[in-house]
């Protein structure tokens, strides 16, 4: 076994799933409607039954350590611009290897564009998965499409995921789209669901997904906005974890 096999399998070690709250939307919008506090949000959700949480490397200078201790921390190490730009189809990775472990993270997530500049963000994607792994760092690779409108586009999603694998990804995030077993069967690595798309019950969604072999959840305005985001997580986790 190596160190990056043993770090992988402690991000499932929960059932042999991974359910993590995704709170890294303020890169690109800035301030959003349910983390305007995102240390007391992270508090508050510590006590729940998600296993942990993707942040933005500035974030998690604001956390307790003892509060997280026992939570999976998955810091975004890339940048695709902000609201004010046009949507950018090449998401440079921009952390390093050794300040993410400086960060404490369990893992890195990167975004994996596909259409425009495709070998552009594969081979970005592909450079940073070989550094990230040289320190035994787990990558979680999203796959977005050019055209964010065709993101859960059934072939997009399918063939993103194994792009995404056979570039090194060792954990998939994508999001439901028709067909969704092919995906999951067509890919040798995890794939845990994104919270989109937003006009899908969440629950139906994620009971979906798990009939069709997901291995765990990365949700975010679906819980941080809901009414009861700990309520929320509980009913996901009975899902996810039967």
């Amino acid at each position: 076994m190596t160190g990056l096999e043993r770090n992988v399998a402690s991000l499932f070690s929960n059932g042999g799933h991974l359910f993590v709250v995704a709170l890294d939307h303020p890169q690109f919008f800035g301030p959003v409607e349910g983390i305007d506090k995102p240390a007391e949000l992270i508090e508050r959700l510590s006590m729940s039954r998600a296993d942990g949480f993707i942040v933005n490397p500035g974030i998690t200078r604001l956390l307790n350590a003892r509060t997280v201790s026992g939570k999976k921390l998955i810091v975004r190490s890339s940048i695709g611009g902000s609201k004010f730009s046009d949507y950018k189809t090449f998401h440079p990775a921009v952390v390093s290897a050794e300040s993410l472990l400086d960060l404490g993270a369990d893992a890195a997530i990167l975004m994996l564009v596909l259409g425009g500049r495709d070998y552009d963000s594969m081979e970005n994607v592909a450079r940073a998965i070989d550094e990230y792994h040289s320190l035994s760092i787990p990558v979680v690779v999203e796959v977005l499409a050019e055209d964010f409108n065709k993101t859960s586009d059934p072939d997009l999603v399918k063939t993103g995921a194994r792009i995404a694998a056979e570039l090194g990804a060792d954990v998939l995030k994508v999001f439901y789209t028709e067909d969704f077993s092919v995906v999951v069967q067509g890919c040798p690595v995890p794939v845990i669901l994104a919270g989109g798309p937003r006009n899908l019950d969440v629950l139906t969604m994620a009971r979906n997904a798990v009939n069709c072999g997901v291995k765990g959840f990365a949700f975010g305005r679906n819980i941080f906005q809901s009414e009861d985001p700990v309520k929320l997580i509980a009913e996901l986790d009975g899902i996810i974890r039967g």
